[in-house]
């Protein structure tokens, strides 16, 4: 690799002190539940530190090794390492524990630039980590020293770590934007499909219909092919692609010759074990899908279908799901669901405005 002219190919240990963390007593409870931050993997999830999940006392953090505003901290022993390499960068004196390693830099080295140049090296440095006992990922310190990594004078660095963290702050405060715009959408969204709020000339009472009056329950199953490929149904996706993630064939007794059940497009599909966690949601897909026959298919009745998103979306509503875990059968935890027949006695509220909602 070319070195652009002003910069230096130096070890990682020239850069910084390594230095380690600790665990105060947790039988202390003296130590326990105060205002200092002590920073485990757990806490290596943002980049900027500056709190944790369990936080010390005045006496617990007096009790460790601190590390000081400007630090890099690097976790090096983990389950977490053998797929990610954590780097987080102190914005103010932290405790931490013995997983980690602080990186303090050396008076000429930046050391926000020093936690991104570590950041920007997470790939390769993760081939340093080796499997320690019971498969814990273990990164070991003197390896990491002698990491060779390229590094500019201490003026530009100061610029790259000015240019990164000002993006930085471009992200926080769009992703602040989109987070704060989804909680607006789903209060609105309430108000919509509860008829709290009304549109303009739309002044008719709301009426309950059962969802087995809209909605249909599909049976037809077939054996997965190239025109008839294997989906699932996650939380956060939707209908998706099946991956190893989502197997659940063991759950099912008798595969009738390993036959899933038909998803067309626009039909309604929802898991009886997890609907009580929102796993419902409807085909966005333009070919036909299988999915486990486990799973419920629904598909709305002809009279219905240009109401389609309407019932989609209120069936997937939080307000919804809390009443279906309400509706949740079964002794054992994992045989718990919402089964088809009291899903399909539901009754949803709509606006009787709509003829062809009329009872």
């Amino acid at each position: 690799m070319m070195v652009p002219e002003g910069w230096k190919t130096l070890e990682l240990g020239a850069l910084a002190k390594f230095t380690s963390g600790g665990t105060p007593s947790k039988t202390t409870k003296s130590f326990w539940g105060g205002i200092h931050p002590w920073i485990s993997g757990k806490d290596l999830k943002q980049h900027y530190l500056s709190t944790s999940i369990d936080m010390l006392t005045e006496e617990g953090f007096d009790s460790v090794n601190k590390a000081p505003t400007g630090s890099t901290l690097v976790l090096v022993r983990g389950m977490t390492l053998l797929k990610d390499f954590p780097v987080g960068f102190a914005t103010r004196p932290l405790a931490f524990n013995q997983d980690i390693k602080a990186l303090i830099p050396e008076k000429n080295i930046d050391g926000l630039f020093l936690s991104f140049l570590l950041a920007g090296n997470k790939e390769k440095i993760r081939q340093l980590v080796s499997t320690a006992g019971h498969g814990t990922g273990r990164l070991d310190t003197e390896s990491l020293k002698a990491y060779p990594v390229i590094v500019p004078r201490p003026i530009e660095q100061k610029k790259i770590a000015k240019v990164l963290s000002t993006w930085d702050q471009a992200i926080t405060a769009t992703e602040q934007l989109l987070k704060n715009s989804q909680l607006q959408k789903k209060a609105l969204m309430q108000q919509l499909l509860m008829g709290r709020k009304r549109f303009p000339g739309f002044t008719g009472s709301w009426g309950l219909k059962k969802v087995g009056s809209l909605l249909k329950v599909r049976k037809i199953k077939k054996v997965p092919s190239d025109e008839f490929p294997l989906f699932s149904l996650t939380i956060e996706n939707g209908i998706t692609e099946k991956s190893e993630r989502y197997n659940r064939e063991f759950l099912v007794k008798n595969t009738d010759e390993k036959k899933y059940k038909l998803v067309n497009p626009k039909d309604i599909v929802y898991n009886p074990a997890n609907l009580r966690w929102g796993a419902i949601n409807y085909s966005r897909l333009n070919h036909p899908v299988l999915v486990s026959p486990i799973y419920e298919v629904l598909y709305v009745a002809d009279e219905q279908k240009d109401h389609l998103d309407f019932i989609a979306q209120t069936l997937m509503s939080a307000d919804q799901i809390r009443r279906f875990a309400a509706m949740v059968e079964g002794t054992l935890i994992e045989r718990m669901a919402v089964k088809i027949e009291p899903f399909l006695a539901t009754k949803i509220a709509i606006p009787s405005s709509l003829p062809e909602f009329i009872e």
